[in-house]
């Protein structure tokens, strides 16, 4: 029997092949439906390869949950930077960017969940 609104979520979207896939490390929610993959899944796969998420995949969904994730890692990265060499301090300094313009983008294009029903 179903009673967490996941559980009825992912039921409801079963029926028509859409699986859902939580993937913490790349911070967002696989909707995933196999012919939309950018994840390159073997032929007749029913799970993504969640080490390979990209951006642009029409699979994938993100919460506010998600973008405040992404900038709590944000902040992560930037304590490393004054205590890193140049170059490395440099990479953290863009991943750090990349992932606030992400939550950023999230926060721009996101619809409340009133507005989907």
């Amino acid at each position: 029997m179903l009673h967490r609104p996941i559980d009825l979520t992912s039921a409801f979207l079963a029926r028509d092949g859409i699986v859902l896939y939580d993937n913490p490390d790349a911070f967002l929610i696989c909707a995933f439906k196999h012919d939309n993959a950018l994840c390159e899944p073997e032929p007749g796969a029913t799970a993504p390869r969640q080490y390979d998420c990209r951006p642009g995949c029409g699979n994938t969904v993100r919460t506010d949950t998600h973008a405040r994730l992404l900038r709590a890692r944000a902040d992560e990265l930037d304590q490393f930077v004054g205590h890193t060499p140049g170059p490395i301090s440099n990479r953290l300094r863009t991943n750090a960017h990349r992932l606030r313009e992400m939550a950023d983008t999230h926060d721009s294009t996101a619809h409340p969940a009133e507005d989907l029903t």
